[in-house]
């Protein structure tokens, strides 16, 4: 027994060795190599990489998904392989992928079955401001963002649905003084892709109103904005100030109903969407 302990002693510390030591640069050009050219140039800088129990990570690396649009800093990326997946000739899948951005957090599961690449995303509370620079939209947005989706990925087509939590978001459009911009304390989102966005259930509650909705975010191609068609039900609270009320008033929306709310509808490219009647 004596000697058995001490052979695992051994072999873990020869382990060891071998992670601390393994030259990771190369293994990080391979992992690159193998990916679409275009999501390989989009790893503009990674500062350092290293093993961890999560497998191999990236830290301080600066993605730029376009030539033409500003980056997005990612504070450590971990991919771990499945150890099954590597042995029997599967390329490691299913694969798990960590990542610390935006502050917060995300994890990516990804597989194959046939010719269909699948993924499970889950993220906590990413921070919109920061994860939306890429897209370099012209009014500001803010909050807190959490979620899940599922995603399948065929060589003809993309499908996917999910549901979104957002906390504190603030939308502030071009023109609109901050006091007036659009708050939600708390927002829920359901919704599913194929060659469109399809919003199915939208509901978000702040002091001054409630609001529901569905909806389509259609997209064409780079580098023009992602297009709204959105119709939106707004119900004032009792605690709406009067001029906000009259503001609201003024609007292009339709008449009020029994309970007082008007529906909206949301039109537009996403960097300038214009309200509109329904």
């Amino acid at each position: 027994m004596k000697r058995l302990a001490v052979a695992l002693v051994v072999l873990l510390v020869f382990a060891a060795g071998i992670v601390v030591t393994f030259p990771t640069g190369p293994l990080v050009e391979a992992i690159l190599a193998r990916l679409p050219p275009a999501t390989a140039r989009a790893f503009e800088r990674i500062g350092s990489s290293r093993f961890t129990t999560r497998g191999l990570t990236l830290e301080d690396v600066t993605l730029r998904p376009r030539a033409d649009a500003p980056p997005l800093e990612v504070r450590a990326l971990s991919l771990r392989p499945s150890l099954l997946g590597l042995l029997t000739g599967r390329g490691g899948r299913p694969w798990q992928v960590y990542a610390n951005a935006c502050d917060g957090t995300a994890t990516v599961w990804i597989d194959r079955r046939a010719d269909e690449d699948i993924a499970n995303v889950r993220f906590t509370d990413l921070d919109l401001a920061a994860c939306l620079v890429p897209l370099a939209l012209r009014d500001p947005v803010e909050g807190r963002a959490t979620g899940e989706a599922a995603l399948v990925v065929a060589p003809d087509t993309r499908t996917g649905e999910g549901t979104l939590t957002l906390a504190n978001a603030l939308w502030q459009a071009q023109g609109v003084p901050r006091h007036l911009a659009l708050h939600a304390e708390q927002a829920t989102m359901r919704w599913r892709f194929d060659d469109r966005l399809h919003i199915d259930d939208f509901a978000m509650t702040n002091e001054e109103f409630t609001a529901s909705g569905t909806g389509v975010v259609q997209f064409p191609p780079p580098p023009a904005a992602p297009e709204l068609d959105l119709r939106i039900r707004l119900q004032p609270a009792a605690t709406m100030p009067q001029a906000h009320q009259d503001l609201l008033s003024k609007l292009p929306g339709s008449p009020p109903d029994a309970d007082g709310a008007r529906t909206y509808r949301i039109g537009g490219p996403l960097d300038a969407p214009q309200l509109g009647m329904p």
